[in-house]
């Protein structure tokens, strides 16, 4: 189907492959999902590409699957770890007022930059003009001695973007597109207002956690921890002495803040076999696990973002991924936490309105908006080329 536009996401515990088509009214609708469990591409994995293959080749095949057809090119997410941000200024003279010409000179100016091997500008998000010490959206007409604009360029590292086009294209999968994933959130998932006014985003994975912060309508910080959801589960593998499947398994049992509601978990067990014999776990314990765990995560990503000064520029935080976002009570447990409101970033989509999916169907609806734009552009010049040949003849 020539429509239909393929997602794929290198998470820190789970490959996701989604096939899906836009309706009239732009929004993405499942057409097919792949979701296998993996190693991930952390550390060093990414370059262990017989085992990617293999695992991409079982998520391709359950999309496909779904579908009822092959696909052969895709989007490609590429993972916030792999992923960089340059907060850039510059600024031109002036001796008349602002002409359209200044502002292409000007953006052009601020896209070039200079980057060690392997990284390289994927995006350029350009904020506010400057001009008399003050931020405007439109400059053109205005009087200054000089113009200034502010931008965030977004990095990629090339080494591990370049190895994935070539793991994809030995499955005759030709990617065009290549999309860093806070990019893809922040169109997606995030309003145009909680980016202007300041959001924090906060994607809990397996094995890492990603922290992208925007401001004034651009991305101002991209971060991350080397900490997510399976610490939470290894921690109540030795707390509780279960297995980690069990432990998953009686994570999901826990409710954030329980305390808040002047509810107890005291006397409450839960059991668990162990061998031939039945063992109880009080649930008091596994609150008190969970908890710790969560709010420690969180209390990470509060000294990251003030460490950056940021922490009081922001009205609310998102919470995407499937990491902590399944927990009852989470937002009102996160809000206490981070002292702003707190919100999850679920897709409002049949068959994927899961936090679990956030990551693939942002990739997805930003690569709708990106295909809408682009035909929009090129019916704007069409337009243009036909009223001139139109006025020269």
């Amino acid at each position: 189907m020539n429509s239909a536009i393929t997602s794929i996401e290198f998470g820190t515990t789970k490959l996701i492959v989604l096939i899906s088509r836009p309706n009239k009214e732009g929004i993405v609708e499942l057409l097919g999902l792949g979701n296998v469990s993996y190693d991930g591409v952390q550390g060093d994995n990414w370059q262990s590409t017989e085992s990617l293959r293999k695992s991409v080749t079982v998520a391709l095949g359950q999309a496909q699957k779904m579908a009822g057809f092959k696909i052969n090119h895709c989007t490609l997410g590429i993972p916030n770890e792999f992923c960089g941000l340059i907060r850039n200024t510059k600024e031109i003279p002036l001796n008349h007022p602002v002409t359209k010409q200044d502002v292409l000179d000007l953006r052009k100016l601020i896209g070039s930059y200079s980057l060690p091997s392997p990284w390289r500008i994927s995006e350029v998000v350009n904020g506010s003009f400057i001009i008399n010490d003050y931020c405007v959206g439109n400059p053109l007409g205005m009087v200054s001695d000089t113009l200034g604009l502010e931008a965030s360029l977004v990095c990629i590292n090339n080494d591990f973007s370049r190895q994935m086009i070539k793991l994809l294209s030995t499955l005759r999968i030709r990617v065009n597109r290549i999309i860093p994933v806070p990019i893809a959130y922040s169109e997606a998932l995030i309003t145009q207002t909680e980016k202007q006014n300041g959001a924090i985003l906060i994607d809990i994975g397996g094995h890492s956690t990603d922290i992208a912060v925007y401001k004034n309508g651009i991305p101002v910080l991209f971060d991350w921890l080397p900490v997510g959801g399976n610490t939470i589960t290894q921690d109540i593998v030795k707390g509780a002495r279960v297995t980690f499947e069990e432990a998953e398994r009686l994570k999901r049992y826990c409710v954030l803040g329980l305390a808040l509601t002047n509810q107890s978990s005291d006397g409450m067990d839960m059991p668990v076999r162990i061998g031939r014999n039945i063992h109880n776990i009080p649930l008091d314990l596994l609150q008190e696990i969970v908890e710790a765990r969560i709010e420690e995560i969180l209390e990470l990503v509060k000294e990251k973002v003030a460490a950056e000064t940021l922490l009081s520029n922001n009205n609310v935080a998102i919470l995407v991924g499937g990491g902590i976002s399944l927990f009852r009570g989470v937002k009102e447990f996160g809000s206490g936490i981070l002292g702003i409101p707190f919100r999850l970033g679920v897709p409002d989509i049949i068959g994927l309105s899961s936090p679990a999916f956030s990551t693939a169907y942002s990739l997805a609806q930003s690569s709708v908006t990106y295909n809408t734009s682009t035909r929009l552009s090129l019916m704007e010049y069409g337009n243009r080329l036909f009223k001139s040949f139109k006025l020269k003849f």
